[in-house]
């Protein structure tokens, strides 16, 4: 008996030594996996998930008053267009359009002041059936003519005439500064209409052209057909307002 112990003494060493090693191994492996997922992860994070991110930017105006001589106001405008996505951009097209406003005030003693009662129930009236609404009490706004200041920029990649880069990486963000003068003999207010065009910095670029509504607004519009999905082509437009009172 004691000599058939002995024999299994070696055989037990062995076991045991092989289920350290399948633990050790299971250990190593589960390391080596953990690393590599911390590996993936940092470059799917860095590198993947970015470049897969739609382009997005914002813009935004600040308006000034910064001067006058008699009926005529000076405003500076400063327009910021900031990366707020995960991918580079390229913008490709800038629009800029100043409109007059006037207000037309309506009198209570006039037979248009009189009708207030039928203004409210032709408000009432459209709710249900109307993407927007828009009414005052006692005035009507009115564009007064045609723009103010209308300026447009093609920028590299728009473009085959020499023109400058505009790209922004990822939080970064670029300020343009324009002085408008506007009469407040003519105008009550003035409303400034900004309009963007931009890509993937990764896409190919597009060519643009300027193109003016019948409103007079400028804007900018691909110069060949550039058919969704495959147009990589975002814009984004902001307007604001300001009182020359």
């Amino acid at each position: 008996m004691a000599a058939s112990g002995t024999r299994d003494r070696p055989r037990d060493a062995r076991r045991r030594l092989g289920l350290e090693g399948v633990n050790t191994l299971v250990q190593t492996l589960a390391i080596l996996g953990a690393g590599a997922w911390g590996v993936y992860t940092f470059v799917y994070e860095a590198r993947i998930k970015p470049g897969l991110a739609p382009p997005s930017v914002s813009v935004k105006t600040d308006l000034v008053r910064v001067g006058e001589r008699g009926d005529r106001v000076a405003i500076r405008s400063t327009v910021t267009r900031t990366n707020v996505g995960q991918a580079g951009v390229r913008v490709l097209g800038l629009t800029y359009t100043v409109i007059g406003i006037r207000a037309r005030f309506i009198e209570p003693d006039t037979d248009e002041g009189k009708g207030a009662a039928a203004r409210e129930a032709a408000f009432r009236a459209s709710l249900s059936g109307s993407a927007s609404v828009d009414a005052a009490r006692d005035y009507v706004r009115e564009s007064a003519g045609p723009p103010i200041l209308r300026q447009g920029v093609l920028f590299s990649g728009a473009t085959d005439l020499p023109s400058e880069p505009s790209d922004l990486n990822p939080g970064e963000s670029v300020s343009r500064d324009v002085i408008v003068y506007a009469d407040r003999k003519a105008f009550d207010a003035v409303r400034f209409e900004v309009r963007l065009t931009y890509a993937k910095e990764d896409d190919p670029p597009v060519r643009l052209r300027f193109e003016a509504g019948a409103d007079g607004v400028l804007s900018t519009v691909p110069a060949e057909p550039c058919a969704a999905p495959a147009c990589p082509l975002r814009s984004t437009d902001f307007a604001t307002e300001f009182s020359l009172w």
